[in-house]
């Protein structure tokens, strides 16, 4: 249990949606930080989301780390573990450590979405590892495994 406190060594955050720095996580899915880990002592980093038409993040799960979505906007069609359903604006998943999750935008819109990922060590890094690799088409999965703890599944055969 957490000991009680009314000391902090994390830091205010103000970012306009728009406001953070955009990582390219798959075809047509971007993710900006905007509440880092320099803010928060490593312990969460919250990040905004969005995913094009017909867009989706790819299945995978987080070795080392918890993650919870919360949809602002858009229709999603969602794996979570060996649940399929479908989320909008209002729901929240929670995804812990080892849980597979995909979701894809079955909307004409984009979705739009806040994470929260517990803790938040090399989220960051992660990010712009991805980013990096989106960019040049080098695609290393072993890396992203090896340095970040996060393991891609292959695309789930899913229907709304």
């Amino acid at each position: 249990m957490a000991k009680k406190t009314d000391k902090t060594t994390k830091r205010t955050v103000v970012s306009p949606w728009d406001g953070s720095k955009k990582f390219w996580m798959s075809e047509t899915e971007y993710t900006g930080v905007v509440v880092g880990k320099d803010a928060t002592a490593n312990e969460y980093v919250i990040s905004d989301g969005l995913i094009g038409p017909g867009g989706a993040i790819p299945d995978h799960y987080h070795k080392w780390e918890d993650q919870t979505f919360h949809i602002i906007e858009g229709e999603l069609l969602a794996k979570i573990g060996d649940k399929v359903l479908k989320i909008g604006p209002g729901d929240t998943v929670h995804c812990p450590r080892g849980v597979s999750h995909y979701m894809k935008n079955v909307g004409d819109s984009p979705a739009k979405l806040v994470s929260y990922i517990f803790p938040g060590d090399w989220a960051e890094d992660f990010m712009a590892e991805t980013s990096r690799q989106n960019h040049t088409g080098e695609r290393d999965f072993a890396l992203i495994e090896e340095r970040f703890g996060v393991v891609y599944l292959p695309t789930p055969s899913i229907h709304d």
